[in-house]
């Protein structure tokens, strides 16, 4: 679902929808059309907004190897791998060096993947500190699944809010699935998985189980690092601090598009998943039949391509607390990083403001940032800290978001 919205809107060369990619030995290749420039123009780097919470940030990316699954997806892998980084609070990272939105290799085939060229447009740095000392003890902790086709810094701007608000943030790569994943030997596994359309949606439900498994598959690491143990498949070094970080007994989730989906079928399947948060994405299988008992909250988008089938009837059969809001002026994809990319690198890529609505909606990114912020921190400080008040009612501070239903 992330690479639909501008190969179909903006004739420009910025390509999100191609052909299906898998490497083990090398990076990526794909061909491409020629990367998109404006002559004369400078490259942008694109930056992403400061995080509000007090803390500085801290993050680390762990490879991960199950050994008891086969892996569907990637057939260079005897066994399933992921890639997953934990994002957390930290005091004085002492010079630690910020980790790039994407990995040097990742980003390369990001770049290829999209038409996108570096001597054009530069993408971002984060504001986590690689490697730094987990500050705090007993931190809710929130797992983060990105959509169809993307990767899990996807949601960088929201994952590190929660991080600098004391959460330990959890995203997850799902092989296969993502668009560019690097691994720790400099390699990158592309999507091989083919994009199904809105109208088809129930045949994603295969894709979802193996999804949950990969999320469950973490929750169990999690335990492990909780108790001072390193399951990195190489054996780097953690950060300081990861011995009693993470209160499990505190878990949270929420995702993009397929990753929604991923989160509501995690929270059926696994109680150790406390309540879910979806950002514009579906219900598939076993839960859309059964629905849920505990706390779920979709964020609709005002401007899809066609209605979520079933969501009617999954919202009847929700019997715990339940919210269901919509952003005036959002587009799909506005909940994630790429409107910041898509504004920010509007000039060198040639977007004329129709093409740039086109692409984000109506609604500007710092402003969309800004709503999934908020009510992101707002549900999970509201079911994992029991505080809160801004999911009472429509807030005069984020007019643009309207209650549906509850």
């Amino acid at each position: 679902m992330l690479r639909r919205g501008v190969a179909s809107a903006v004739a420009v060369g910025l390509l999100l929808t191609g052909p299906a990619v898998q490497a083990r030995s090398k990076p990526v290749t794909v061909a491409r059309s020629k990367p998109v420039t404006v002559a004369g123009s400078k490259p942008v780097t694109v930056a992403l907004p400061q995080p509000t919470g007090p803390r500085e940030i801290g993050t680390v990316a762990l490879h991960l190897r199950d050994g008891s699954r086969a892996d569907p997806w990637i057939k260079a892998h005897e066994r399933r791998e992921l890639m997953i980084s934990l994002w957390y609070p930290t005091r004085r990272p002492d010079g630690r060096p910020a980790a790039p939105w994407l990995p040097p290799r990742a980003a390369e085939a990001f770049y290829r993947n999209n038409g996108l060229s570096p001597a054009a447009v530069s993408l971002p740095s984060t504001h986590g500190r690689e490697g730094a000392r987990v500050a705090g003890r007993g931190l809710p902790v929130v797992l983060f699944s990105p959509g169809n086709g993307a990767d899990r810094s996807m949601n960088t701007t929201t994952v590190e809010e929660l991080a600098s608000w004391r959460y330990m943030v959890v995203t997850i790569d799902h092989p296969g699935d993502a668009g560019e994943v690097e691994f720790p030997d400099g390699t990158v596994t592309g999507r091989v998985l083919k994009p199904v359309p809105v109208s088809r949606l129930g045949e994603k439900a295969e894709e979802i189980k193996v999804r949950v498994a990969d999320t469950r598959f973490v929750l169990d690491r999690l335990k492990e690092l909780n108790k001072g143990q390193n399951p990195d498949a190489e054996g780097r070094k953690l950060p300081e601090g990861l011995r009693g970080a993470f209160d499990l007994s505190r878990v949270g989730m929420f995702g993009h598009s397929a990753g929604g989906a991923t989160a509501a079928a995690t929270m059926l399947k696994d109680r150790r998943v406390k309540a879910v948060l979806n950002l514009d994405g579906p219900a598939l299988g076993k839960v859309a039949a059964e629905g849920l008992a505990k706390p779920y909250m979709l964020m609709e988008a005002e401007i899809f391509d066609k209605p979520i089938r079933g969501q009617k009837a999954f919202w009847s059969r929700l019997k715990g607390w339940r919210l269901h809001v919509k952003t005036k002026g959002a587009k799909h994809n506005s909940y994630t990083d790429l409107p910041l990319v898509y504004e920010q690198a509007a000039a060198v890529l040639g977007l004329s403001k129709e093409q740039l609505r086109a692409v984000n909606g109506t609604l500007s990114a710092a402003r969309s940032v800004a709503v999934t912020r908020a009510y992101t921190r707002a549900f999970f400080d509201l079911h994992l800290r029991r505080k809160g008040n801004l999911l009472d009612g429509r807030s005069s501070r984020f007019p643009e978001v309207r209650v549906i239903a509850r």
